[in-house]
């Protein structure tokens, strides 16, 4: 299925591309003369009447475009859209003003992502005017500062010609705009009011998805914001908005973005599903492809700045499509083999596929231009981010939804206790001395009761504070007892050590032996600590994976270290048996040791034993190192 739609995505880059440029032939065209008076409207759109010529070797001169036996052309499109072509196009119209008095016109092309736009004002064969436009021009240099291409027009009474060149190496589009100023200000400002909004929903969607993604630090919301700022890229640079107010002097920057955004979209697209879709346990086949195209999109951005950009841009858009018809086909393979939790990423990737699709096709010239057209790709992609940001919500409630349930049932047991009593009180209450045998009894089964619940709260307090694997305490056990006895010994300035530890070389182990073995040897390792550290006070716990802390009470740097080298031999020396096996391990050590203060936390403390712990696992392993957390500076003391 997968292959299915990948061919079928190619296939529609392949005859989309192919007839990107195509124009209808005809006959030359007449030209086109807007009416203007006084009673006219504020804003006339333009649309198809112009006349165009081809140049398609972009040598012409205004002289030879405009001189007699000219083939110009009408245009066949509601608005003049020659998709991606590497001609140079020149249109033509007159703008008849049929007042008595000069009138104040300008004329809008909203394509700022067109490379060389010019314009010439001609009355009677006298020039008027003339501008040079184009995304490979200085924004400075534009008589209007605005993130679209607008030329102010002064038509003096009579015929005024208006002739443009545009020349690009994406596509050629001419939707032109003639608006009275202040129409087109107050256009403008309602058009910067509705892409603010834009931005700042994407701004919002990336900072609370970096917090989720800070206090989670699952991956997928890493790439859902990598993905998130490409598009917030992308759309800032195709709209003007990044080289008016971000970049307007990164000339060379500004023309390689867009397919850069458009690579860096894909990349983390695929990311995004490998990570969130799980594919890798799922589908190696569909892993292989996400990655494929992960790897193909790093090609891409890099690409950017070294090959023709008139061959990128056709690629990248393209490839978008592919990226986005793999990642919805594997999301809805996913769904319908049971995956409930892909249900919202069907629908998120439908809508952007169903936008892109709108857009490219639009670009190619198949479709009008309109607001939906024109917006297509914005709002499926707006879409996109909040119901992939409902995607990631989704499944943190299906995680909260199994801790409420465990919190549920035991929030069940306390009722059912709570009833039990309000019984018993009701009915000694009520009762008299003919029940009084009846009370014992009801007293004594309320009793047992709340033995029981003492005791399953006493063994579940318990199997919450130990390791289950190796019987000594576990991470929340020792974060508890350290905030305990930090406090104690900040309070008596006594002295507290702390030993971390770490088996070296143990993902070896699991790799070779498997995690059986890897298992034996931390319940082994703990069996023997155990037995050493045996002194009131102090405390075992494993620390995480194959790290285990050993919190010593009232104890020196010096008995720390002794204490650290006997384990270091202890362990040198043991052996684990393992199926018919002798397993042999060592263990690099951290310590620290320090009278605490309020100035020095629990974490620093932590932070100074493993930093000594890292100290000695790139000093060769198997042996132990101490660090000083009051100085702030670690000294290494080896005492193998």
């Amino acid at each position: 299925m997968v292959l299915g739609f990948l061919r079928w995505a190619l296939a529609l880059c392949v005859v989309l591309s192919g007839s990107a440029g195509a124009q209808p032939a005809g006959v030359s065209a007449t030209l086109p003369v807007i009416p203007l008076t006084a009673d006219s409207p504020t804003s006339v759109d333009i649309g198809a009447n112009v006349a165009y010529l081809l140049d398609d070797g972009r040598q012409l001169q205004l002289e030879q475009a405009m001189a007699e036996g000219q083939p110009w052309m009408p245009v066949a499109r509601t608005i003049p859209n020659f998709g991606f072509t590497n001609h140079a196009y020149w249109f033509r119209l007159v703008l008849d003003n049929q007042t008595a008095m000069p009138m104040a016109r300008v004329l809008e092309l909203p394509r700022p992502f067109l490379d060389d736009v010019r314009l010439f004002h001609l009355l009677e064969g006298r020039m008027v005017n003339r501008y040079a436009l184009g995304d490979e021009q200085p924004y400075a240099q534009r008589a209007i500062q605005h993130q679209n291409f607008v030329m102010p027009l002064n038509l003096e009474p009579g015929r005024n010609l208006v002739v443009l060149r545009i020349a690009s190496s994406g596509t050629v589009e001419a939707p032109l705009r003639l608006w009275q100023p202040a129409a087109f200000y107050e256009a403008s400002a309602r058009g910067h009011l509705m892409s603010g909004a834009v931005f700042g929903m994407l701004v919002v969607m990336i900072v609370y998805n970096l917090f989720v993604y800070l206090s989670t630090r699952d991956r997928s919301y890493l790439h859902y914001i990598f993905f998130v700022t490409s598009y917030l890229v992308f759309w800032g640079t195709l709209n003007g908005y990044a080289f008016a107010y971000v970049w307007p002097e990164a000339i060379r920057w500004n023309s390689v973005a867009v397919p850069v955004a458009i690579a860096s979209a894909c990349l983390s697209a695929s990311l995004f599903a490998v990570s969130f879709l799980k594919l890798e346990r799922f589908s190696p086949t569909a892993h292989r492809v996400m990655m494929g195209m992960a790897w193909t999109s790093a090609g891409l951005i890099l690409s950017a700045f070294v090959l023709p950009y008139s061959w990128l841009i056709r690629v990248t858009s393209g490839f978008i499509l592919v990226v986005s018809v793999a990642a919805l086909s594997i999301g809805y393979w996913r769904w319908w083999l049971g995956a409930r939790f892909a249900r919202f990423y069907c629908l998120s990737w439908t809508a952007v596929f169903v936008g892109v699709s709108v857009l490219t096709i639009s670009k190619f010239g198949w479709l009008p231009s309109n607001f939906l057209v024109d917006n297509a790709s914005q709002i499926g992609i707006l879409m996109l981010v909040l119901l992939l940001s409902l995607t990631l919500a989704d499944r943190i409630n299906t995680d909260r939804g199994l801790r409420i349930d465990a919190q549920s049932a035991a929030l069940a047991h306390a009722k059912k206790a709570r009833a039990s009593q309000q019984a018993l009180l009701d009915a000694t209450a009520d009762a008299n001395r003919a029940l009084e045998e009846r009370v014992r009894e009801r007293t004594t089964e309320l009793n047992l009761t709340l033995d029981q619940l003492r005791l399953a709260n006493e063994q579940l307090q318990r199997l919450s504070m130990t390791d289950s694997l190796t019987q000594v305490g576990n991470r929340a056990f020792f974060d508890q007892s350290l905030v305990t006895e930090h406090k104690r010994a900040s309070r008596l300035k006594q002295p507290l050590a702390l030993v971390l530890l770490d088996i070296d070389h143990f993902k070896a182990i699991n790799d070779t032996y498997g995690h059986p073995a890897g298992d034996a040897c931390l319940q082994a390792l703990a069996q023997l600590m155990r037995q050493q550290v045996q002194r009131a006070g102090d405390l075992l716990a494993r620390y995480g994976g194959e790290e285990f802390v050993v919190l010593l009470i009232n104890s020196t740097l010096g008995d720390a270290l002794e204490l650290a080298e006997e384990f270091r031999s202890d362990i040198a020396a043991l052996e684990v048996p393992f199926e018919g096996r002798t397993l042999r391990f060592t263990a690099s050590f951290g310590v620290a040791s320090a009278i605490p203060d309020m100035l020095f936390t629990p974490s620093q403390f932590v932070g100074d034993a493993d930093r000594a712990l890292y100290e000695a696992k790139h000093s060769g392993r198997n042996c132990v190192r101490a660090a000083s957390p009051r100085l702030r500076k670690t000294e290494a003391t080896d005492t193998v």
